[in-house]
């Protein structure tokens, strides 16, 4: 049976977009191209294609280098962007074939807290608009390690469009509840290989021709 929800991006949250965006090329010796920045939230991102050889040839998913917009009001990222002081795997996205019965099965059921669903829209590079709806919950639901939900409605998917690509080597959870975490997984039928650690965190291997990005 094929899952019910795919993969769809990760996110690096960074404190300042312009140097992670140089610290990625540097190591992998791949530019992310700008995304666009996200009105009234304070963040901007920039974006590779991300292969996942767990998804085999043509899957959408991407990388999101998100950081501080230096064009707008600092305090508003503030939130998003809180404790980020190095480039690090701040949570990611899965994209369910039915969005509205996920969530609404994870209401009935109680035993999986999404949040809520929010629309969300953001400009491109090239003066487009690409809009979708997520969940979000704050703070991160087990530090990030669960995934939130992600609905791209009649906007192209960003990784349809052309942008250089890099390696998802390996992502991975480190829970002091390592049952129930992968308990939450099965439920929204997410992959992730979980350890055990001393707090909530998500890490990833990231490969390019220049050399790996351990983060």
């Amino acid at each position: 049976m094929s899952p019910s929800a795919d993969f769809d991006h990760l996110v690096i949250a960074v404190p300042n977009l312009a140097d992670s965006v140089e610290q990625c090329h540097n190591a992998l010796e791949v530019r992310p191209i700008p995304g666009g920045a996200h009105p009234g939230l304070g963040t901007a991102n920039a974006l590779l294609g991300l292969e996942v050889p767990t998804l085999g040839p043509g899957a959408l998913s991407y990388l999101e280098i998100l950081g501080p917009d230096p064009d707008q009001d600092p305090s508003l990222a503030a939130a998003r962007l809180s404790g980020i002081t190095t480039p690090t795997v701040q949570r990611w996205a899965i994209r369910p074939r039915d969005f509205d019965g996920l969530v609404a099965k994870a209401a009935a059921e109680g035993r999986v807290d999404l949040g809520e669903v929010h629309d969300m829209t953001r400009r491109t590079p090239d003066g487009g608009l690409l809009e979708w709806r997520l969940t979000r919950r704050t703070p991160l639901a087990l530090g990030g390690i669960q995934p939130f939900l992600i609905d791209w409605k009649d906007s192209p998917h960003p990784a349809e469009q052309d942008m250089p690509s890099v390696e998802l080597e390996r992502l991975w959870a480190e829970t002091s509840e390592v049952d129930r975490t992968r308990s939450v997984l099965r439920f929204l039928d997410a992959t992730l290989e979980v350890e055990a650690g001393a707090t909530d965190s998500l890490h990833a291997i990231l490969k390019g021709p220049g050399g790996s990005w351990t983060l």
